[in-house]
């Protein structure tokens, strides 16, 4: 049999490009760290549950379960729970997990890995009971579990929306929502969105709605400032965002759980380990594999799609998996270009209108940027002792990005807290394997392992 097309990630992205690629007879392998296929926004129940038929979580099921079809096909082969470490040579992938370790070499390489939410530190945001928005909806959508007592909602994005939205009509007491772009600076490109992607405008003027009739109070222009309590969460101060966007008249509220939810970064680390040429794209969420039409980055036979490659939703990562499964099998389909063209308008018109000319920061010098090892911004500041401070610099004379977490919760926030991420060249330390955390015992089981390709060697110019 022919090398299978390796798909890591298997969330939309990654299912609709196995869809593609099976029906027409191409072998696919199908790697996802998670248990269960269907990525985060089509997360599903843990095996052996079910949602009661008059469940209010807003839950797509019939397009997941057209797309988590593919999983019984002839010509898939699934890996769950297993961590693609590292990319070792071109065409070939190397994991680790429960159902074995090894290489795998591959006919193309299609990487659909996902995103990562950017924490927005302030004093008070490691308390118990202040939570990703992601994390939120992951335990909403997977589990069907909502926070009890008040919940105020804040960040900056159409995240915020989606996961308020989807805590108050899953029962949640949503009492804030705190949004710092004013709603005027959205509104044009919303209108706009009416002719390039109608179906989204209508879902997120759904989400309005929604928090509407919940009686959910909306604040636009202003931001979270600290949170307050005694061994977790009991109180939030927000305040109103001046026109040099610093926060000041300082209100609390009332809160048991605080909901966060700042943008999200693509998770690209195994398009940089790879060697992929990276391009700064704020309208993407910052550094992204440069990538052709058909989704190839510059790395032959290696592809990048969903919002790993660039932030954009579940319509675009859709979209994308198809292209990048008719590039592969050498076909062009105009029709879908012309679609995928017109919604990737809108989506980068309306993470522009998100933007803010300043980046946003409610952190003092005492607040804890990397949680894995409890340093404070003023330990980062100390680092930067010249004008080109990068983080690899401050990773080094800090530990900065060294936890478990391998900088993915941090890196992001010290970046832009630090100003070192406003160049044309990464400010981000190189990627080197293993790209996830693996378990050593996992890896002991691989006895073709070799001296993996430090990726220096092949990184552009732009990483140097």
């Amino acid at each position: 049999m022919d090398n299978p097309v390796v798909i890591v990630g298997a969330g939309p992205a990654g299912l609709s490009c196995a869809r593609t690629l099976l029906s027409r007879g191409v072998p696919v392998t199908l790697l996802d760290d998670n248990l269960q296929a269907g990525g985060q926004y089509f997360r599903q129940l843990p095996p052996g549950y079910t949602a009661a038929a008059d469940a209010r979580l807003l839950r797509e099921t019939g397009r997941a379960r057209e797309l988590l079809a593919v999983l019984r096909e002839d010509l898939l082969t699934c890996l769950p729970g297993t961590t693609v470490w590292s990319i070792p040579a071109p065409g070939m992938v190397a994991y680790a997990g429960p159902n074995g370790t090894g290489r795998i070499r591959a006919r193309a390489i299609v990487l659909a890995t996902g995103a990562q939410e950017v924490p927005f530190p302030f004093p008070g945001w490691v308390l118990p009971g202040v939570i990703s928005a992601g994390g939120c909806l992951n335990l909403a959508k997977g589990q069907g579990l909502v926070p009890a007592g008040k919940v105020v909602v804040a960040g900056n994005g159409p995240l915020v929306l989606v996961a308020a939205a989807t805590l108050a009509a899953a029962g949640a007491k949503v009492t804030h929502v705190i949004e710092a772009q004013p709603t005027r600076h959205v509104a044009a490109a919303m209108i706009r969105g009416l002719c390039e992607a109608p179906a989204l405008v209508r879902k997120g003027v759904g989400y309005r709605m929604t928090l509407l009739r919940h009686g959910v109070r909306f604040l636009s222009g202003h931001v979270v400032t600290r949170a307050h309590g005694s061994g977790r969460i009991e109180a939030v101060d927000m305040a109103p965002l001046d026109p040099a966007l610093r926060p000041h008249k300082t209100t609390r509220l009332e809160a048991q759980t605080l909901v966060l939810g700042y943008g999200l970064a693509p998770g690209s680390e195994c398009a940089r380990q790879s060697g992929c040429r990276m391009v700064r794209d704020t309208a993407m969420g910052g550094w992204v594999p440069q990538r052709s039409a058909g989704m190839e980055t510059t790395v032959p036979g290696l592809y990048a799609i969903g919002d790993g490659a660039g932030i954009g939703g579940v319509e675009i990562a859709l979209l994308e998996g198809q292209l990048a499964a008719h590039a592969i099998l050498g076909e062009q389909d105009e029709p879908l270009q012309k679609r995928y063209r017109r919604i990737d308008g809108f989506r980068r018109r309306l993470s522009r209108a998100y933007q803010t000319h300043v980046p946003l920061s409610a952190a003092d010098d005492e607040t804890i940027i990397c949680r894995c090892e409890d340093l404070r911004l003023k330990q980062l500041k100390a680092a930067c002792l010249e004008d080109d401070t990068d983080l690899a610099r401050v990773k080094s004379a800090t530990r900065l990005g060294m936890g478990r977490c391998q900088g993915r919760n941090c890196l992001h926030s010290a970046a832009r807290l630090l100003h070192v991420d406003a160049t044309d060249r990464c400010a981000f330390p190189r990627t080197r394997p293993p790209v996830r955390p693996v378990r050593l015992r996992d890896l002991a089981r691989d006895t073709s392992i070799s001296p993996s390709r430090e990726p220096d060697e092949a990184l552009p110019a732009s990483f140097e």
